[in-house]
This record gives C-alpha cells, structure tokens and sequence, in this order.
C-alpha cells in the first residue's frame, strides 16, 4: 500500500506595499500656496516615489555677519494622508547647517509657521563663531491662561571654532539637564580641563574624556517656554568662552579661572564629603537617648534606604570621587595630531582626565 502524504505549502506573506508616489496634480496642489510665497518647486531634486518636494535654494546675505550669506532650502515631505513634514534647512557658506521642522494637516499653515521665525535665529555668531540651531515647532493646546499657539525648541546645536567641535542636544527630556560633546576636527585629539566649561557657574558639569570626546552636561530651565532661551544663552556663553580659550596659551587658563576651579573642585567633591558626614555621624547615634516611638529613631534606621530612593530621584546621579586638585597647564598646544605625534608645538600637560 502505497500512503501518499501531501505538505500544503505555506502562504506566501504580500510584501508591505511602499509608498504610492505622489502625482503631478498633487503636486501641483501642494507647491500652491509655496509658489503664492515665491518659493519655485526642484522637480530634478524632488523625489516623487518618496512623496518629497524639495525647493530651489534661496540666498540671505550679510547673515549672521557683514559680508557673509545664508542658504536657505525647503523640504516638504507628504508621507501620509493628512500628514506633512516641512523642514528648513540653513548652511552657511563653510557648510554648517540648521534645521527648522514642523508637522501638521496643513502645508501652508506649516509654511506661515515657518515663515514668522526669522532666519538669524537658526544660525547666530557669537565672537564671529558661528552657531548653527535646529528647531522644532510644536503645537500647545489652548489653556485658560493663552491661546492655542505653536511653541519654538531647540533639539540641536553645533558650533566649531579653532579646530574645535561642540555639540549640544537638548533633547533629553523635561526637568533633565541638556547633554554637549566636545571633540576635535579631523579625528584629531582636544587635550582640555575637565572643568572647562564648569569654570562658568555651577549649571556647568565637569566633563569625562571618552577616546576623542568629552563629554559634559549644563543644567537648564526644566519646561517651556523658559527652556529653549536658557539653553540658547548658555550655549552662546560656552561658544564665546571656548573660542577665546582655544585662542590663548593653555598656561592663562589656570591663572585665569583660578578661584573658580578650586570653586569646581569642592563642587565635585560635595557627594563625597555628604558620605563622609554620614559615615562620621553614624556613631553618635548610640548618644542619642530616643523613645522607641519616636519619628527621628524611624527615620535613622530607615535612612539607607530614603537615601537610595533620594538620590534615584535626582535628575543627575551624583559622582562620589575624590576630584583633582587644580594645576597649572604645561604645553603650547590644546590640540594633537596622533598620526604626527603632536599637533604643532606640543600637547598639554596636567589636563586631568576626571
């Protein structure tokens, strides 16, 4: 007997169909209220299969600065229906660039959006270095205090100055503090203090080498509308404060900002010295006379694991180290070349790491 056993084969799942390529009448009805404006449509840039329009370039000059120009292009994106993506995007005339995006229903209501934000805004100079910000607009419902109304923050910013990079992102949630890398160009290596920027007020958080990169953090106002200003006047202060560091001998900084890194060293020292107060005070516990129902008996035996809870609570975990004392810095350089041993001169001496 011969048992014949049939396998059924199994369905074939349909490919996830892409995005249906936008027509030229419906190009035509978005490039409308663009045209009204005097923005001309790239056909040869656009890419209809992935329902993006982009603009011909359009120029600003003496922006940021006498003498120099921006260029300005737009970029709008119809992913879905009833969905629309408008971006501005500004370079300037050594390749920095800015972005400006919006999300809504209404292309040209995107675009008025757009529009009232005024170009000097997205790139600034600041000590003729300039600073290039990208932003988002987002829509605030209507409250009893104001009107529905859509809302500037800043996501990004770069700037570059003397052979130096910073970045800086805003995107790290409400109440968190804004994160900025500092790194070199041309994978070159930055030799610079810890306590460069923390030199500026206590907001400003010692930075950690990583490789080529430090890294720090700067704290800022916890919510709009008060947030965007502060992180653009510190970062302003910071590109200001960098620029005329990296222009000056490594050995002035010291000399400097001399009371301010001691002011650093204690500040970074604060969550040692609370474990040492706690450690110090645990004895003189046994002096004290306490009723069993007491509150403060409660609250010593409990207070390890208040202070857990305490400090997961903290937007910034505190660092217990024993921070480096302060010291002159040795060298003529702030910037290496590892492929020629040294950049120029001679690195810097006595930049602690930590």
């Amino acid at each position: 007997m011969v048992r014949v056993v049939t396998i059924p084969t199994p369905p074939v799942e349909a490919e996830s169909p892409g995005p249906i390529p936008l027509t030229h009448h419906q190009i035509l009805g978005l490039v409308a209220p663009f045209s009204r404006r005097g923005y001309q449509v790239d056909l040869a840039a656009s890419d209809r299969a992935q329902r993006q329009l982009r603009f011909k370039p359009v120029h600003h000059p003496n922006l940021p600065l006498d003498g120099e120009s921006l260029t300005e292009s737009l970029i709008l994106e119809h992913p879905a229906d009833d969905h629309f993506c408008l971006q501005r995007v500004l370079s300037d005339e050594a390749g920095l660039s800015s972005t400006l995006s919006i999300e809504g229903t209404d292309p040209e209501l995107l675009l008025e959006q757009i529009e009232a934000i005024e170009v000097s805004r997205q790139i600034v100079a600041v000590d003729t270095v300039h600073i290039a910000r990208s932003y988002r607009l987002q829509p605030v419902a209507a409250s009893e205090q104001q009107p529905a109304h859509w809302r500037l923050q800043l996501v990004t910013a770069e700037a570059h100055t003397e052979g130096a990079v910073l970045t800086l992102n805003a995107k790290t949630g409400r109440k968190m503090p804004a994160d900025f890398e500092l790194r070199a160009e041309d994978d070159r290596r930055l030799r610079v203090p810890a306590d460069l920027f923390a030199v500026l007020g206590w907001e400003w958080r010692p930075m950690r080498q990583l490789g080529k990169f430090w890294r720090g953090s700067v704290r800022i106002a916890a919510d709009e509308p008060a947030r965007t200003p502060d992180v653009e006047a510190k970062l302003s202060q910071a590109v200001g404060h960098l620029a005329t560091t990296l222009r000056s001998d490594p050995a002035d900084f010291h000399a400097r900002w001399q009371s301010a890194r001691w002011r650093v060293t204690f500040q970074r020292a604060i969550p040692m010295l609370i474990g040492v107060a706690l450690l110090g005070s645990a004895p003189l516990i046994q002096l004290l006379s306490l009723e069993t129902s007491s509150l403060a008996r409660m609250f010593i035996f409990h207070a390890p694991p208040l202070l857990l809870i305490g400090i997961f609570m903290l937007r910034e975990l505190p660092v217990i180290e024993i921070p480096p004392m302060p010291r002159r810095l040795i060298g003529r350089d702030w910037i290496i070349d590892d492929s020629k041993g040294r950049f120029g001169g001679g690195s810097v001496q006595g930049a602690e790491a930590g």
